[in-house]
């Protein structure tokens, strides 16, 4: 008894050492390790043959020694690669990160400055130099209000001006009249009631009331990315420059009974989704089909 008790305790470490390492190296060759992960379970499984052999006495503690140190050197070696594979992975992830950030920025941006020239012209911009002019160049509508509607009715000397009809006059004055009398500056009223009323759209910078407004800068340092550049619009990120994003229009499709113009503008970012795949990540909004502008980082998984 006293034996069989003796032989577990000088056997199970070497056992339990080549067992797991066989299993390990077995899993690894099956699930397409790497070489590091295989190498890991083939020194777990040869500490564990060499404690067998120094247990039944084949080995001298010498060779034990000299093993040891071997297999010391092996794992400072594979810890190195281990530290710089952990580091490579980190900044992979930060990189990924970043250009997420920057794409869906660059998109918004794209989509943006489009819709304001289809509001404008009816069409979207079908090219990047056009559309990177309009970014610095381009105007859009803005609206200015001043003054409040007075809560009053109209008089009868104001209702010919505006009607030249004898309809009642009941209910206070909407905000249609009033701008109507702010521009009759003859009116009994107009000092009194209509000077400071002012209902306008005028045309305003794109770059100066969207791209250089403070919460746009402020949102996009809080977000640390780089200063707003109509110049890097069409660039998708991480890609030194060298690829842009896929930009096409259609001036008109329909849909029913309904037309208008269509976009889509799309790219792979130079990443993939998981580290090691290669599916790389999409990024699009629009679509050539609808006219949806909805982009992908809307949009449910």
């Amino acid at each position: 008894m006293n034996n069989i008790g003796l032989i577990v305790r000088k056997f199970s470490v070497p056992f339990l050492f080549t067992v797991i390492g066989f299993g390990v190296l077995i899993f690894g060759l099956m699930e397409g390790q790497g070489g590091r992960f295989l190498l890991s379970a083939a020194m777990i499984l040869m500490a564990g043959v060499l404690s067998a052999l120094f247990s039944l006495g084949k080995l001298q503690p010498k060779m034990v020694m000299i093993v040891g140190g071997v297999f010391g050197a092996i794992a400072l070696v594979l810890f190195w690669y281990s530290y710089s594979s952990v580091s490579e992975s980190l900044t992979y992830q930060d990189n990924r990160d970043k250009s997420i950030q920057i794409a869906k920025q660059n998109m918004i941006d794209i989509r943006f400055l489009q819709k304001v020239h289809k509001e404008k012209y009816g069409v979207y911009i079908d090219n990047w130099d056009d559309l990177i002019d309009f970014a610095k160049n381009g105007t859009m509508p803005s609206v200015i209000s001043k003054g409040t509607v007075p809560a009053m009715k109209i008089t009868a000397e104001e209702r010919d001006y505006l009607y030249g009809d004898d309809r009642p006059i009941d209910n206070n004055m909407t905000e249609d009249e009033a701008f109507r009398l702010s521009k009759w500056q003859e009116g009994p009223r107009y000092q009194e009631l209509f000077a400071g009323f002012v209902r306008d759209t005028i045309q305003v910078s794109i770059m100066d009331t969207k791209f250089k407004n403070t919460s746009y800068v402020r949102n996009r340092e809080k977000l640390e990315i780089y200063k707003f550049s109509p110049d890097s619009l069409p660039i998708i990120p991480f890609t030194g420059g060298k690829e842009k994003w896929s930009l096409q229009t259609r001036d008109s499709i329909t849909i029913g009974e309904e037309k208008g113009p269509a976009i889509l503008v799309e790219g792979y970012l130079p990443f993939a989704k998981l580290e090691g795949s290669k599916k790389k990540i999409k990024f699009f909004f629009g679509s050539l089909t609808t006219f949806d502008t909805e982009g992908s980082w809307e949009q449910e998984d």
